[in-house]
């Protein structure tokens, strides 16, 4: 697989101030190879393939998120130096200047570039979900030394790449990556917000989001109530909700209405399960309760997200 020249061209003689720009169909148009889904791509580059010319800034239209496996890149964004090396990810969001100072000879990283579309196409609207503003607008963008993390995201990564080459035969293709995708997503998203708080969490604080996250995936099919969770870990309703409000910026019923939305949307894509059915998996008392929920959080009906192409 050859490697495409994805970043701005050389120039003799720059202008001052000057900001280089490249879209997400330019990028595409650069890639030597089919995709089944064109509003992604994930990539190896190393030195010889890195094209970036040192020194000049850019721009662009699409995200990135990139995985480090060998050398080390010192780079700016918005201003602001970075120096990652194997191990390391970085989350770079669109609009922001970028800027390569240096690459070292044995630099090898996986990318994932994704455009405002797809993010859409795969649950989340940019324009107003939380967990692509908090993205944004962190201040960090790097993450080092989280080995578990990395291998994590790598993995999904993988998955992603392998699912969007033509030549694999998958029949619900599409709802894979769309979970490889999100679970990208809400890795390093956790991440970030993890480490705003950590440092006023305390371990029993941890300890009791950990637990209730192992229970929400235990139970969710069945038990819908934030009071069961709190019965299971021997505490109230109110500490419950106080504890992952402070850990997870969410409340206890928002993740089980969360996770819940998301099987849903799985099971909606499988055409052996009508929405009756789909209700009844889920444990919800009928069909039009669900289908009440099921739109709430979607904003489509069960029926219309199930008939409808998510690409």
């Amino acid at each position: 697989m050859s490697y495409p020249q994805l970043m701005p061209r050389k120039r003799s003689t720059p202008e001052k101030n000057y900001i280089s720009t490249i879209t997400f169909k330019e990028l595409l148009e650069e890639i030597e190879f089919d995709l089944r889904v064109n509003e992604f791509v994930v990539l190896n580059i190393d030195w010889m393939s890195y094209s970036m010319e040192v020194g000049i800034p850019f721009r662009a239209d699409f995200f990135c998120i990139i995985l480090i496996k060998s050398g080390k890149i010192e780079f700016k964004l918005d201003n602001k130096s970075y120096n990652v090396t194997a191990g390391d990810i970085v989350f770079c969001p669109m609009s922001e200047t970028f800027c390569v100072d240096y690459v070292s000879k044995d630099y090898n990283a996986k990318y994932i570039f994704f455009s405002v579309d797809f993010i859409s196409q795969a649950g989340f609207n940019y324009r107003s979900n939380a967990v692509l503003k908090s993205l944004s607008g962190d201040p960090l963008h790097a993450i080092q030394n989280e080995r578990e993390l990395f291998k994590r995201v790598g993995f999904h990564l993988d998955e992603l790449e392998n699912l969007n080459s033509p030549d694999k035969d998958y029949y619900y293709f599409k709802e894979m990556i769309w979970h490889h995708f999100s679970l990208v997503i809400y890795e390093i998203d956790n991440h970030f917000k993890k480490t705003e708080v950590e440092s006023n969490v305390t371990s029993r604080e941890d300890e009791i989001t950990t637990s209730f996250f192992t229970l929400v995936r235990q139970h969710f099919k069945e038990q819908h109530n934030v009071q069961f969770y709190a019965d299971q870990l021997f505490i109230s309703r109110k500490y419950l909700t106080k504890v992952i409000n402070k850990t997870m910026f969410k409340s206890p019923r928002e993740i089980i209405h969360q996770v819940l939305v998301v099987e849903a949307r799985v099971l909606l894509r499988n055409s052996n399960a009508n929405v009756g059915e789909v209700a009844a998996q889920l444990k919800f008392s009928d069909q039009a309760s669900f289908s009440k929920f099921f739109k709430k959080h979607t904003g489509k009906s069960p029926l219309d997200y199930k008939r409808e192409d998510i690409f």
